[in-house]
């Protein structure tokens, strides 16, 4: 709740308000520190005034000054204050109202525990304590406690901390902890078990969600939203986006119908008797946990099957079958890269390229090849050395050149000498040469 205090008198001051043109009178109950509020039916200041004055309990020595501008940052502001104002900046049409309203539920349960009232009372040691408290009590009804939910909780207070320091409401963003992320759910139904459960849904409305949610791969908020007039058989599409709705994180993208889609809309429109896709009894629907958990249960599946499962259950197979990435990302909605991390495992081939290039730089082959390379270099090598090519000798143990004799660089030849079997057949082929010249021919005898 933003709140400029404009003016202060015996513990008593005014305050504007952004949901109402009235300024309000806000002061302390005796012996808590427990603020109140009192509407003073005016938006004038100096009636404003007046009545705060009577309401403190003057006349008297009036001891009210105007608070400066500066100093209404330094002023210390309730936490509830600062939640109740983000509850109320989000709207009762936003999907995250409950869950916000649930949680500020808990925080005022707790911080009424703790006797902690204002936003600077706010340490690490009190938010470990909040984290302790939600767990005691899950685990008191049976429940594990989930670090999902305690993100949720933490993550609702650092916004509305965050939204009453860029308004100037606190002086400075405190920190807020946080709990490890959850593991990512994996369950998602086979092909067989999708069927399974098609085949158990009994109400016409319930396998018509179960059939479009699993050939949109839409979320089933958008489905359930989902108007006549946002499916076009003319051109073969369907756009979740309701016009002139604003595109969300959570997007709604348009899809072309296919062959299956196509009967089941038809189907639907000419059904349709309040204008919604899915409806019972021709009233739009916004949810069908009870009726989808019988049909869980009948086709045999686990409890933990929801209907969010479907959307999983249809990016799943799709990349297990090869589809491209950036078609699944562009029917989920999702950037490529998101929907590669969580659905690219489960595809075969994913990562074959990279995993062969690994292979080809690591594998039994080139490993081979490096060693039969070190092996040709351990050999002698040449080497220029002022000019001429010099033949360097193979070290041997202690650095030492191999027992062969070598000649020196000024040799233009740059070779080894050679060895003494290699000599002695040399002299031999010699002094046979020799003896053929020194003996005539057959034909100059004759």
């Amino acid at each position: 709740m933003r709140k400029n205090r404009l003016f202060e008198y015996r513990g008593h001051w005014l305050v504007q308000r952004s949901d109402t043109p009235h300024l309000s009178i806000y002061w302390c109950r005796p012996g808590t520190r427990r603020v109140e509020r009192r509407s003073t039916g005016t938006g004038d200041l100096d009636e404003a005034k007046r009545k705060l004055i009577e309401f403190a309990g003057g006349p008297g020595p009036i001891a009210a000054v105007a608070a400066p501008s500066s100093t209404l940052v330094k002023r210390e502001v309730p936490v509830l204050d600062l939640l109740t104002d983000y509850l109320l900046s989000l709207g009762k049409d936003r999907p995250s109202y409950v869950r916000t309203r649930l949680a500020l539920a808990h925080w005022l349960s707790f911080l009424e525990s703790v006797n902690v009232v204002y936003a600077s009372e706010l340490t690490l040691d009190v938010q470990e304590r909040y984290i302790a408290f939600r767990r005691a009590g899950r685990c008191k009804s049976g429940v594990k406690a989930a670090n999902g939910t305690l993100r949720r909780e933490l993550g609702i207070l650092r916004a509305a901390l965050r939204r009453g320091w860029r308004r100037g409401i606190i002086a400075s963003m405190p920190f807020v902890a946080s709990v490890p992320s959850p593991p990512p759910r994996d369950r998602f139904l086979t092909s067989q078990e999708a069927q399974r459960l098609i085949a158990a849904c009994e109400p016409g409305y319930v396998r018509l969600f179960v059939q479009l949610a699993l050939l949109t791969l839409q979320r089933p908020k958008a489905i359930f939203s989902l108007r006549l007039e946002q499916v076009d058989l003319v051109n073969h599409r369907v756009n979740f986006l309701p016009e002139g709705a604003i595109q969300t994180n959570k997007r709604r993208p348009m899809i072309p119908i296919s062959r299956s889609l196509r009967p089941l809309l038809e189907s639907a429109i000419r059904a349709s008797r309040s204008g919604y896709i899915i409806e019972k009894d021709g009233l739009p629907l916004k949810s069908m946990r009870k009726a989808f958990a019988t049909a869980v249960r009948k086709a045999g599946l686990p409890p933990e099957t929801t209907p969010y499962v479907l959307r999983h259950t249809g990016a799943t197979l799709l990349a297990a079958a090869g589809v491209p990435m950036h078609q699944i990302a562009s029917m989920l909605g999702h950037t490529t890269q998101h929907t590669t991390e969580i659905y690219a495992k489960r595809r075969p081939e994913f990562l074959l390229e990279a995993v062969g290039t690994l292979d080809g730089l690591f594998g039994a082959q080139p490993i081979e090849k490096a060693i039969n390379s070190a092996a040709r270099q351990s050999v002698p090598v040449r080497a220029k050395v002022s000019g001429v090519w010099r033949r360097l000798p193979p070290r041997a143990n202690g650095g030492q050149p191999r027992p062969r004799a070598w000649r020196t660089r000024a040799d233009s030849n740059c070779r080894p000498l050679p060895s003494e079997d290699a000599s002695r057949r040399h002299e031999e082929r010699l002094m046979d040469a020799e003896d053929q010249r020194a003996t005539p021919s057959a034909a100059k005898v004759f």
